[in-house]
């Protein structure tokens, strides 16, 4: 965690540094012990130095007291020097003359003898301040050892003079309390500083010496435990880039997956194991007819339709479910055909976590299908009334003059001039389905003109206004006042709304309602012309703009073909909604603009 911490204060923590902060603090550890080892050792020779300067002088003043008479002969030195030397920290106490012959010895045997240190002569001088030095013996050990020259002679002026001091030491010394050695040693050998004798006192270092190899293991378990907490925190601080890399990789992913989900032009809904739904998006619950909020963590069932529900069942049954079409209503009570796809989920471990629903809306594929058909066809209409109008009209006219000549010939209630009446209306007829044919194949030539579209509506429905009323229909006007002038082709718009009219009006058998919207949304200006009849079958409706579709008994087909010809020459669209036994709606849109040119 204080390596993420830092990182995230520092993104450029690399191991190295680690390893050089683990680094330093070890040449820290291993500075402050070589600091405290030699403060130690300073403390140990200091503390040593003393002790033994302190037994100096008390051998002193006991050597002193012994002269004055106060404790007897020589055999109080001597145990005054076995006692010392058995306390535990003392190895030995000697006292050696400048000869190097030993005068005193805690070892009372070696006594006599000469001294065989060979670096004494050398580094051994008559001193009164005390001066140590370190020594190893035959026995390989290391020994603390204090010398000093030795003065056990009073030499205080405030007490007495140096002459009567002397007649009291050879007073002394003839009553035989002086130490032995001191007796045979000449006055001015004790009074000469470079003949006195010099007394040395030996001590163990062995405790000090185990104190500071403790300190050294110490110092060393202090290092190895910053090496190891270095080399911890390098793999901490991998770990932790790996992690942070990792989560930062997951958390992408996880965004991105979300933004493509979401941003799909499809529905996606999961559900798991439970039936619950998990996850769903703003596409689905259109189909669904539910918001997200709502349906997470609910029963999959509520919100399925059956159609839903049946391939959810065939899905779990083990058979798979591939882009199976289905009829949905949407939230706009508008049908739409989805195409449904279900599949498994399957975790890493193998485990099943439940089942996704792809649901991908097919009404604008539908359509263009439908639209690409719908051209094809007129296309092919078009071409094929190009190639035999002409050829067909002048046979009729031919015909259709020797019908009207043969109805001359024949009285009036005879059945030979009802006959040719009969070839003279067909004929007709069939020059009427010729000029519509010729009138949808031929090439729209628009003649734009701004106009002012509420009075054009007004008139548009004075043409039909009998007729409504013949038929017992009320037209109804909702248009918007603000309105903008638009660019059309008053013939070939007032074909349009005359043919949607009159569709209109029969469609109401019993009378009903024709209402007339106008209203603009987006740029364009939209026409709803509705009706209250019976309706459009949905199996009809997908036909209805083809070419010599009709549903009524002497209509040629080609009215709404032309309606959306027309319509198409002013880049506008139709479209229609209808119910059945509710009634129709069309909706015209056509672009509103001041640069239309006239199409030729």
């Amino acid at each position: 965690m204080l390596i993420q911490k830092l990182k995230q204060f520092n993104p450029f923590i690399s191991p190295w540094m680690i390893i050089g902060t683990s680094l330093i603090l070890m040449g820290v550890v291993i500075i402050q012990a070589a600091i405290n080892y030699h403060r130690e050792e300073k403390y140990m020779a200091q503390l040593l130095e003393e002790k033994g300067a302190a037994l100096i002088r008390s051998f002193e003043a006991g050597t002193r007291t012994g002269m004055m008479g106060l404790f007897g002969n020589e055999a109080h030195l001597q145990t005054l020097l076995e006692e010392t030397a058995s306390q535990k920290d003392i190895a030995y106490i000697f006292i050696v003359d400048s000869k190097g012959e030993i005068l005193a010895h805690n070892t009372g045997q070696k006594v006599g003898t000469r001294l065989s240190d060979s670096r004494f002569k050398d580094n051994i001088s008559a001193l009164d301040i005390p001066q140590w030095r370190i020594v190893k013996k035959a026995d390989h050990q290391s020994y603390f050892e204090v010398y000093k020259t030795f003065l056990p002679v009073l030499r205080n002026p405030k007490h007495t003079s140096g002459r009567g001091m002397m007649n009291r030491r050879k007073k002394k010394m003839s009553t035989g309390c002086t130490p032995g050695w001191m007796k045979n040693m000449p006055e001015d050998r004790i009074l000469d500083p470079q003949n006195r004798p010099i007394i040395f006192i030996g001590m163990d270092i062995g405790p000090f010496e185990k104190a500071r190899i403790e300190d050294i293991k110490n110092s060393a378990i202090m290092v190895s435990i910053m090496f190891l907490l270095g080399m911890a925190g390098m793999v901490s601080l991998f770990w932790a880039q790996n992690n942070a890399r990792s989560h930062r990789l997951l958390q992408d992913t996880r965004a991105f997956a979300s933004e493509l989900v979401t941003s799909l032009p499809m529905g996606i809904v999961v559900v798991n194991e439970k039936a619950l739904i998990t996850y769903i998006n703003a596409v689905a619950c259109s189909f669904l007819k539910t918001d997200i909020q709502g349906a997470r963590g609910k029963k999959a069932n509520i919100f399925f339709p059956d159609s839903l529900l049946r391939l959810y069942e065939t899905v779990k049954r083990g058979s798979p479910v591939l882009e199976n079409e289905i009829i949905l209503e949407t939230k706009k009570n508008e049908a739409a055909t989805v195409c449904v796809t279900i599949t498994k989920i399957i975790g890493e471990q193998k485990n099943f976590i439940g089942f996704v629903f792809i649901l991908k809306d097919l009404s604008d594929i539908k359509a263009l299908k439908i639209e690409i058909q719908r051209k094809e066809k007129l296309a092919a209409v078009g071409t094929l009334a190009a190639g035999i109008a002409h050829e067909v009209r002048n046979p009729l006219s031919s015909i259709r003059g020797y019908a009207t000549f043969f109805e001359t010939l024949f009285d009036n209630d005879s059945e030979n001039k009802k006959a040719a009446n009969i070839m003279v209306g067909e004929v007709d007829r069939v020059n009427r389905v010729i000029s519509e044919l010729l009138e949808f194949a031929r090439p729209a030539n628009l003649k734009l003109e701004k106009t002012d579209i509420i009075k054009f509506i007004n008139n548009s429905l004075r043409l039909i206004k009998y007729e409504a009323q013949t038929a017992n229909v009320n037209i109804l006007k909702i248009i918007d006042k603000n309105l903008p002038d638009i660019k059309i082709d008053h013939d070939r718009f007032t074909q349009i709304l005359l043919n949607l009219y009159i569709n209109a009006i029969q469609a109401m058998k019993n009378g009903g309602d024709l209402t007339i919207g106008v209203s603009t949304k987006e740029g364009r200006m939209i026409f709803d012309i509705s009706d209250t009849g019976e309706g459009i079958c949905p199996e009809d409706q997908a036909n209805i703009f083809n070419p010599y579709f009709t549903t009524k008994k002497m209509g040629t087909g080609l009215g709404l073909a032309i309606v959306y010809k027309i319509i198409q020459s002013h880049d506008g669209t139709i479209n229609m909604i209808s119910t059945k036994a509710k009634g129709t709606t069309f909706m015209i849109s056509i672009p509103i603009t001041d640069n239309q040119e006239e199409q030729i």
